[in-house]
């Protein structure tokens, strides 16, 4: 496994958004999160959503502030992504999206490079970070035909890397529901113990800067701490650190990588482009899955992105300029922010000053089952071996 690294950070990370987490959590109240609870904060705060079925008895919720979707939620229960404490009451909510916040859980669609975008000085990333406002949260113009869910907005950034400058970044997303992905397999590829749900994340980009800006769709996936990672990925596939050292928490496997995402210990890895396929998961028990627990459900999420390895994707740690090529990255949080990870993919990078608008499809698998079943599924669409899943999942709670 070859590792290239980046600055190890000192102190907490996004240091205004952690001051935001303390103030809400103080706000919160100890309830059990599920659909009708996101719902109620959401509607308490007049924030436009719409509910979008993805499978038997199982709903995403897309959120208009921050272009969130929230879930799977299976049979009205909790949401399978993480979502903040800040959920558990309308008055930490409320305050959450008072301060404007950025950390507000689910799966969000940003614009890259966050190098050139959001970091003014890259000798200072974190004591510099700045989330411009029009990128998150954002102002959304939420729509609904069938069951596909529209969300327009326009992003104005300003590059801090050369060439310096303003870019105007137009974003569309379209949210619908997606098939299940073993559905022609002869041997059934699954069974009816596992749950399922999936959808579709089509992204339209469409660049109008000053001058050679660089701009690539960025959609991440909060996901609970505690589990485990898998890509699927090339033997000795380079992976790159952004802030500290993943170490031992990375592994080789055969197909690919496990990585540990504690939600306790801070790193960023990157995937270099041409030894990475485009599908990464994330693995972990379910609730209520203890170790006393004699027959365990496994929750599997797979996102499945697309990767051209000629495409120039930007992003770069902030102490190496000109090293970048991943289009796959993971992120896990120190605590900080909430004790989350993140599934993160890129889109086709454009150049401007105003190249034609592209658009990405990226595609969302959950499952929920028996261990031996979701094992078999990670093997069909990960290309890991069941027993190599097995072997990399964490200790049960």
């Amino acid at each position: 496994m070859r590792g290239e690294t980046g600055r190890a950070s000192s102190g907490t990370s996004a240091t205004a958004a952690s001051a935001a987490t303390a103030a809400t959590a103080a706000l919160r109240v100890d309830v059990a999160v599920d659909l009708a609870a996101v719902e109620a904060r959401l509607t308490g705060a007049g924030v436009a959503f719409e509910r979008v079925s993805v499978g038997a008895e199982a709903v995403v919720v897309v959120s208009s502030y921050g272009g969130r979707v929230y879930g799977p939620f299976f049979d009205g229960g909790a949401p399978e992504n993480w979502l903040p404490d800040a959920f558990g009451s309308d008055a930490a909510f409320r305050a959450l999206l008072d301060g404007g916040e950025w950390n507000v859980g689910g799966d969000r669609l940003w614009v890259g490079p966050e190098i050139a975008y959001m970091i003014p000085d890259r000798a200072d990333y974190w004591g510099s970070y700045t989330m411009p406002p029009s990128l998150d949260p954002g102002r959304h113009a939420l729509s609904r035909v069938g069951d596909e869910v529209t969300m327009d907005r326009t992003v104005d950034l300003e590059s801090f890397t050369a060439p310096t400058g303003s870019a105007r970044v137009g974003l569309r997303l379209r949210v619908r529901p997606a098939a299940h992905p073993l559905r022609h397999l002869r041997d059934g590829g699954t069974s009816s113990a596992v749950r399922y749900a999936g959808y579709t994340t089509e992204v339209r980009l469409d660049l109008e800067s000053d001058g050679a800006q660089e701009a690539e769709s960025w959609v991440l996936n909060q996901v609970r701490g505690g589990g485990t990672a898998l890509v699927a990925a090339s033997l000795g596939v380079q992976v790159t650190d952004y802030y500290e050292p993943v170490g031992e928490l990375l592994r080789p496997v055969a197909g690919g990588v496990a990585v540990s995402l504690t939600g306790a210990d801070r790193f960023k890895i990157g995937f270099a482009a041409p030894q990475v396929t485009g599908r990464a998961g994330h693995l972990r028990w379910a609730d209520g899955s203890g170790a006393d627990d004699t027959a365990p459900d496994l929750v599997l999420f797979v996102r499945s992105s697309p990767v051209d390895a000629s495409a120039e994707y930007s992003e770069e740690p902030d102490p190496s300029p000109g090293r970048r090529g991943d289009a796959l990255h993971l992120y896990d949080d120190d605590g900080g922010l909430g004790g989350f990870a993140e599934v993160e993919a890129r889109g086709t990078p454009v150049l401007g000053p105003r190249p034609d608008p592209v658009t990405d499809r990226f595609t969302t698998w959950w499952f929920r089952g028996p261990v031996a079943d979701v094992a078999r599924i990670a093997q069909h669409l990960l290309g890991i071996p069941e027993e190599a899943v097995v072997a990399s999942l964490p200790a049960r709670p």
